[in-house]
């Protein structure tokens, strides 16, 4: 076995041979999101699923983050173990709304215990601390390298899989060099450090450390707990205090190897609840017209109706080209678009707002492949309105929350969908025909 000064002159190398080839290679911001700002559902597998399941799943599961194993020499699921990971397959993913957990699996603390009958023995760090520091900038140098060739650029996240160990004062104090070396080696290069592991193993170790202030400790940006309560949030429980990695920096795994079916397609997963990077934050309402397009209801409105309402009637009416002027008055001219509106959609003349009519027009537009929770965008304001329209009771945040959940579910039972969560082709096609919940 090489000595202490071996291995660090070795790991040495290493690094500065990874660390050549970074320099040449400059990292882009652009690209699949790893994770990036996003509060909602997520899971990791053992192998990157197919692109078929993916697809199945996109439109159908609650998952929007998928935890991927890029690098380290201690992963279950290695490249020779990995038929389906590839560039293309994360740009594919990403293109259909994918964001990507990449997952580094390398040195385990001093002191953790390998299962002797596993197919992998994981490798150690040193329990001298300046060879553990080595060896774990290049892990974090193998890291980037695994980044950048599945096409993860500058501020992309790498989580550094710590698994259980039995804590002792020695052996945390090398976990937690070791994991100031990691994260202060992705900084230099502009990618940022995560850390996974369970609640009572080095997250507790590393929030200990923050809340005793450890001199010259670089924190990793984002903490992802292990720990199975089966809650889907972002609590730490007895292992993470509320104030520590509490401005979007968590992502907690609440539930282990589970078989999960979607479109008939099954995966056995580790089920994880994400609040990171600003979290899902909902774009600007779009006021066509200069109106006001959101209410808490869209009341049925005649002739002689007043008010920011029959504005926002005349101006859907005015966008698809029924009508030339917008004001806040109901006269007749809007009774006659409002029923060429309605001839085109194949329904008789009224000369009236039904809900109908109110939850087809406000639903028209472009249509993302798929929304669910944690989305946002101008596609999830629409979606809302018109699911208020429809007679139910979504609030209108412009977020893919809690409520709106319990909104889809509600008006895809209403029609005999799939109990999904999440909203394409077909939910938008009802809505866009007019079809209310009831």
């Amino acid at each position: 076995m090489p000595s202490p000064t071996s291995r660090l002159t070795i790991t040495g190398i290493l690094t500065g041979l990874a660390a050549t080839f970074l320099l040449s290679s400059p990292a882009h911001a652009a690209g699949p999101r790893a994770p990036g700002d996003f509060t909602g559902h997520g899971f990791d597998a053992c192998v990157a699923p197919t692109q078929s399941t993916m697809d199945t799943w996109n439109l159908r599961s609650p998952f929007t983050a998928i935890g991927i194993y890029v690098s380290g020499s201690s992963r279950y699921c290695g490249d020779a173990y990995q038929p389906n990971l590839s560039k293309a397959w994360v740009a594919k993913n990403a293109a259909n709304g994918w964001r990507f957990l990449p997952i580094h699996v390398g040195r385990q603390a001093p002191c953790f215990v390998n299962n002797p009958k596993s197919r992998v023995q994981k490798k150690r760090m040193s329990s001298t601390v300046s060879v553990a520091r080595s060896q774990a900038r290049s892990d974090a140098a193998e890291t980037i390298v695994a980044l950048r060739k599945y096409g993860f650029g500058s501020g992309s996240y790498s989580y550094l899989d710590l698994e259980w160990y039995a804590r002792t004062t020695k052996c945390d104090n090398v976990v937690l060099e070791f994991v100031d070396a990691w994260t202060e080696y992705l900084h230099k290069f502009s990618y940022k450090s995560g850390v996974y592991s369970s609640g009572s193993a080095a997250i507790a170790a590393i929030d200990a450390a923050r809340i005793a202030g450890r001199k010259g400790f670089t924190k990793p940006d984002q903490i992802w707990i292990a720990w199975t309560n089966k809650i889907a949030d972002t609590d730490g429980g007895p292992y993470l205090a509320d104030e520590g990695w509490a401005d979007h920096q968590r992502i907690h795994q609440y539930q282990n190897g589970v078989d999960v079916t979607y479109g008939g397609k099954t995966i056995n997963i580790d089920k994880d609840f994400l609040d990171v990077g600003r979290g899902s934050v909902a774009v600007k309402q779009s006021l066509p017209c200069n109106v006001q397009m959101s209410f808490s209801s869209y009341p049925a409105l005649t002739v002689g109706s007043k008010g920011p309402e029959v504005a926002a009637l005349e101006c859907l009416l005015h966008q698809r080209g029924y009508l030339i002027s917008v004001d806040e008055t109901f006269g007749s001219g809007t009774a006659k678009a409002i029923d060429k509106y309605r001839a085109s959609m194949g329904w008789s003349a009224a000369g009236k707002t039904t809900r109908p009519t109110w939850t087809a027009l406000l639903s028209y537009g472009a249509n993302p492949r798929v929304i669910k929770q944690g989305s946002v965008g101008l596609a999830v304001w629409r979606l809302q309105r018109s699911l208020i329209a429809a007679g139910l009771h979504p609030r209108l945040t412009g977020i893919f929350d809690a409520d709106t959940v319990a909104a889809v579910k509600a008006y895809r039972k209403a029609h005999d969908l799939t109990q999904y969560a999440t909203v394409e082709s077909s939910v938008w096609s009802l809505l866009q025909h007019g079809k209310i919940a009831g």
